[in-house]
């Protein structure tokens, strides 16, 4: 093999190794994030519980700040990843908007009614990091644009009434989810569903 070829190959191991441990650390703040907050969750647990080094975790995450970002934004992933998955065959703008809160209530429950993950984040910091707010307040812009888009396909509504009618219907899933979250029942999305229904037959 010729020097080259051999750096070549030495380097491709190395970085499917370090993407292996970058996944796998991921993958263990995910969880211990999820199940315990964020608070409760210290640097020295996940690494004891992901089986790392520290010098390997803080080489992918030099913070726990940093670690926190790539929590939410695997949950960010797989919530859209369900969600598209859930509405792969439902075409109309109305039916996809409630079909939306059917969807919350389900992911609500499988995850032990553990809520909004951008919620608890920043309810357990009252002073949230810059990295920290700068990710939950672009997933959460992300989630909202996902109802205007929506909103302004169904026919025959203006563009400024898109607009009103997503932000309230973002209102309701984000208080719904709360509540299911409070009361450890999907009750509350129901309740949300319907009253989502309601806004589209007044609005449109």
């Amino acid at each position: 093999m010729s020097e080259c070829g051999f750096v070549y190959s030495f380097a491709t191991v190395m970085e499917t190794t370090d993407i292996s441990v970058k996944e796998h650390i991921i993958q263990t703040a995910t969880r211990l994030f999820h199940e315990q907050g964020y608070n409760r969750t210290g640097i020295n647990q996940v690494i004891e519980e992901a089986g790392v080094a520290k010098a390997s975790l803080y080489y992918h995450f030099p913070s726990k700040e940093d670690l926190c970002v790539a929590y939410m934004q695997r949950r960010a992933d797989n919530w859209v990843n369900g969600l598209e998955e859930y509405l792969k065959n439902v075409d109309d703008p109305r039916e996809r908007l409630v079909k939306t809160f059917d969807y919350r209530a389900i992911h609500l429950k499988n995850n032990q009614f553990g809520g909004c993950s951008y919620i608890k984040i920043i309810s357990e910091l009252p002073q949230r990091g810059e990295k920290i707010d700068e990710k939950v307040l672009g997933i959460k812009e992300k989630q909202r644009k996902f109802f205007h888009d929506l909103t302004r396909k169904l026919a025959g509504i203006e563009k400024k009434s898109a607009a009103v009618l997503a932000d309230k219907i973002f209102l309701l899933f984000d208080g719904g989810t709360v509540q299911c979250q409070v009361y450890r029942d999907t009750a509350p999305l129901k309740i949300a569903k319907k009253a989502v229904m309601d806004l589209l037959d007044e609005y449109w």
